[in-house]
């Protein structure tokens, strides 16, 4: 499955990692609430580890 943080890239998405896993995080917040998940949730799931991940490497 691409990452969601590929297509940030292609469309010049620019804002820092932390800004970028807040955003990811509140929007599987509000699909937690609903109880929704689809593979774009999964996606968002797994992009999340891969930011923290990012971010960890920086520190």
């Amino acid at each position: 499955m691409d990452s969601i943080i590929s297509m940030d890239e292609l469309t010049e998405f620019q804002e820092s990692l932390e800004t970028r896993l807040k955003r990811y995080k509140a929007c599987l917040y509000e699909f937690d609430k609903m109880r929704y998940t689809d593979t774009y949730i999964v996606q968002i799931r797994e992009d999340i580890v891969r930011l923290e991940h990012l971010i960890s490497l920086q520190t």
